[in-house]
């Protein structure tokens, strides 16, 4: 349907302690109360969180997602999703300290 609708159903997991349980119990079942196209649906249910982007998803809400129930919640899990890394190459990730 739109982006805009993608976002807020990201936001969503991100904030809502129930919206997340209610999710894990069974995500299909979450995402049939949104008015989401079959690519836009898939696209949550596999994590696909390059995708999501390359859809024009927030890419904060891309990784609060991925940190909040992917099933494997590392960072490096993430970057290489977003990066089409094998996994004999490195992937860095730059945080600012202060």
């Amino acid at each position: 349907m739109s982006r805009n609708l993608v976002e807020r159903v990201l936001y969503q997991l991100c904030v809502d302690r129930s919206a997340k349980q209610r999710f894990k119990d069974g995500a299909e079942d979450f995402l049939a109360r949104f008015a989401l196209t079959d690519a836009e649906r898939e696209m949550v249910l596999a994590f696909d969180v390059k995708a999501l982007q390359a859809y024009g998803v927030n890419s904060m809400l891309t990784m609060g997602f991925w940190q909040e129930l992917a099933p494997q919640r590392d960072m490096r899990s993430y970057m290489k999703q977003l990066r089409d890394v094998d996994s004999t190459s490195a992937v860095f990730s730059a945080g600012i300290k202060g």
